[in-house]
């Protein structure tokens, strides 16, 4: 009688060897490939070999099989074709913090006038400064005194300045404001 168990455990390493070779080796999933057709050759010939060891060996496989996968996903950051790849946020400038965004996020709680008048946008005036604005909830006349509550991209977004505006009314305003960004995510084509 033929030791097709034997077959089926040098299939399986044949596989695991095109696994890790494809980890490493750009080959557009030819690797890949090749170890699919030696694994389900491995289950073929356990299969062969009687169906009890064919069924083990299956279900040992439908374990193995994801925790390779597994390794491989985190091998292959650190791999030469993975370090080509991947985007190194420290050497990208385009994910570096933006000076002209830093600045118009100090600008968050200033109060300014509309030089514009204001259709949900257009432009105003803080400390001499002109901006491009968006106002969040209604349009404003020119001179109308603001308040900037955020930002949407590198727009400011503007509310009516009452006389009796606080900080804790900001915070609020900012909290309701749906296109404000987060103090750690920047803004790559600004």
């Amino acid at each position: 009688m033929t030791n097709y168990w034997l077959w089926s455990f040098a299939c399986l390493g044949v596989g695991i060897f095109w696994g890790v070779l494809e980890v490493f080796v750009p080959s557009g999933g030819v690797l890949s490939f090749l170890m699919l057709v030696a694994i389900i050759g491995g289950i073929v010939f356990a299969f062969l070999q009687n169906t009890f060891f064919g069924a083990i060996y299956m279900f040992s496989i439908a374990l193995l099989l994801p925790f390779l996968i597994w390794a491989a996903v985190l091998i292959w950051p650190h791999t030469m074709i993975g370090r080509r790849i991947l985007i190194n946020p420290e050497e990208d400038p385009a994910l570096q913090p933006n000076s002209r965004l830093l600045a118009l996020k100090k600008l968050v709680g200033k109060r300014g006038i509309a030089r514009s008048k204001m259709i949900f946008s257009g432009q105003i005036e803080i400390d001499g400064c002109k901006y491009n604005a968006i106002s969040d909830i209604e349009s404003l006349e020119p001179d109308t005194p603001i308040v900037v509550i955020g930002l949407d991209g590198t727009t400011l977004l503007v509310h009516r300045a009452e006389e009796t505006i606080n900080d804790q009314e900001i915070i609020n305003l900012e909290k309701t404001t749906p296109n404000n960004i987060p103090e750690t995510i920047y803004d790559p084509f600004a």
